[in-house]
């Protein structure tokens, strides 16, 4: 279904970021998707760094089921933009925030795979579609509330409720890996968090426990700017 790859086209541009975040030197949405969960060789990690800060050791295992407290890699966090990843064994939890406008500029590739998709068949599929290109029009020059705004549409369009600022999607972590990722867009900023673990499902309560996590570090994350 179209409402389906609007929540998947939403996570792929801040996976896209994630990964250039991270250091991968890769900008396309296939190789953001495929992000290893082990830590780069290229990238040390930096325990202090603020955004290992956004969340707790209790909200990773809640996430996870056990505790997930080694850092795998970090960016420090900058000009509002920070990244922290925790692994253990096959856990892996990653925390990323950026500036709207800056997860903004990644919205024209949304328009691109939406229009490639083979599920484009409904008159309102193909009216959600001319809605999407028209709201993200100028995407690159867009202020940070203006991104948030859009990221409502786009949750909107994904099925999400009217005014929601948050969405959850199971995402492709590896080849034979998926994760859970939700994102959230309140206050200029764009916050995401990714993790996966071993035989990982959505499910109402995963999306549910997952929402709780980010809301309580996206205050976190506004606070810290």
């Amino acid at each position: 279904m179209i409402s389906s790859l609007f929540r998947g086209a939403v996570a792929v541009a801040a996976l896209t970021l994630l990964a250039a975040c991270s250091g991968s030197g890769s900008s396309s949405d296939d190789s953001a998707a495929k992000t290893s969960p082990s830590p780069s060789a290229s990238t040390a990690p930096v325990e202090d760094s603020a955004a290992c800060t956004f969340l707790t050791a209790e909200d990773r295992q809640l996430l996870a089921g056990s505790a997930v407290d080694t850092v795998a890699a970090s960016s420090p966090f900058q000009d509002g933009s920070g990244q922290c990843r925790w692994q253990e064994s096959e856990a892996l939890i990653q925390v990323t925030t950026l500036p709207a406008k800056e997860w903004a500029k990644s919205l024209p590739k949304v328009v691109t795979q939406l229009e490639s998709s083979a599920d484009l068949k409904t008159d309102s599929d193909k009216a959600d579609l001319a809605r999407a290109k028209k709201l993200l029009t100028g995407a690159a020059s867009f202020t940070d509330a203006q991104a948030c705004e859009a990221f409502t549409t786009l949750a909107e369009l994904g099925g999400e409720k009217k005014g929601s600022t948050t969405t959850v999607t199971t995402v492709p972590i590896t080849d034979s890996a998926s994760g859970i990722s939700a994102q959230t867009c309140t206050g200029g900023e764009l916050t995401s968090i990714i993790y996966s673990v071993p035989g990982l499902t959505e499910s109402k309560q995963v999306d549910k426990t997952l929402t709780s996590v980010l809301k309580s570090a996206q205050k976190r994350v506004t606070a810290a700017l």
